[in-house]
């Protein structure tokens, strides 16, 4: 067994999503796993090209996204944790990629061929569990976006996504919070959050102009997460009015 192969069946051994998984199927998978290195930039694939291959983040970010005529970008999804699966649906369903796919910085996939997947399915219902799983995420991740495109402000879809950020690098009340530039510039966050990049400028300054971040040109810093958490809950009330009942992100934690 070389070292590539013991590598890439210890890593899909610890992800959660091959939980289940007998070990001879997760060896056949490694063993038609191909790593991938991405630097910034790099396209995976582009929207209409054949769909031959699943990818499995290793490290990095990856994003998915449509681009118009004109060439303004909507990320529709951005893969960051080790063990997520993309391409399920052009894979199982289109045959072809029905967005387009570039890393965000260094990443680096393992990609398997799809007639494999669908064996190892078939025989899995673990693995069919994963990907039925991954997908019900992206599609919920979807549906997130099309309510905050449609029911939200420019400045309230910036605010969720810098609490989010904040979130994800264990940011909690009382602690300033970091969010490096190089992944979360205006034309990023833009594309993120379905707006041009003058509102997002103006949006920044906005959420700067209360107190809740503070810019420079290397970072974004959440100063008071109460702030960013108050300014996102009376926008949620603005929206729902006072009898809402739709669902909010949970802030409690």
């Amino acid at each position: 067994m070389t070292q590539l192969l013991q590598a890439v069946i210890g890593f899909l051994t610890g992800l959660p999503s091959f939980k289940g998984v007998d070990a001879a199927t997760i060896g056949t998978l490694a063993a038609r796993c191909r790593p991938m290195s991405l630097r910034p930039a790099q396209s995976v694939f582009a929207e209409g090209d054949p769909c031959r291959h699943l990818y499995i983040l290793e490290a990095g970010r990856v994003k998915c996204y449509r681009a118009s005529p004109e060439g303004r970008e909507q990320i529709l999804k951005v893969f960051e944790h080790p063990g997520d699966i993309f391409c399920t649906t052009s894979a199982f369903s289109t045959g072809s990629h029905i967005v387009t796919a570039e890393a965000m910085s260094e990443a680096t996939l393992y990609v398997v061929d799809i007639e494999t997947m669908k064996r190892a399915v078939m025989e899995q219902p673990a693995l069919a569990l994963a990907l039925v799983t991954a997908a019900s995420d992206q599609m919920r991740s979807l549906v997130g976006l099309a309510e905050d495109l449609s029911l939200k402000t420019a400045t309230a879809r910036v605010a969720k996504l810098l609490w989010e950020r904040a979130r994800a690098e264990g940011g909690h009340h009382g602690k300033e919070v970091r969010l490096r530039r190089d992944g979360l510039r205006e034309e990023q966050i833009a594309a993120m959050v379905g707006a041009v990049r003058v509102h997002v400028s103006r949006s920044l300054k906005a959420l700067a102009g209360m107190g809740a971040i503070t810019l420079d040109r290397t970072a974004i810093r959440i100063t008071d997460m109460k702030v960013l958490e108050a300014f996102l809950d009376a926008a949620d009330v603005a929206r729902r009015g006072p009898r809402g009942t739709s669902p909010s992100i949970d802030r409690r934690q």
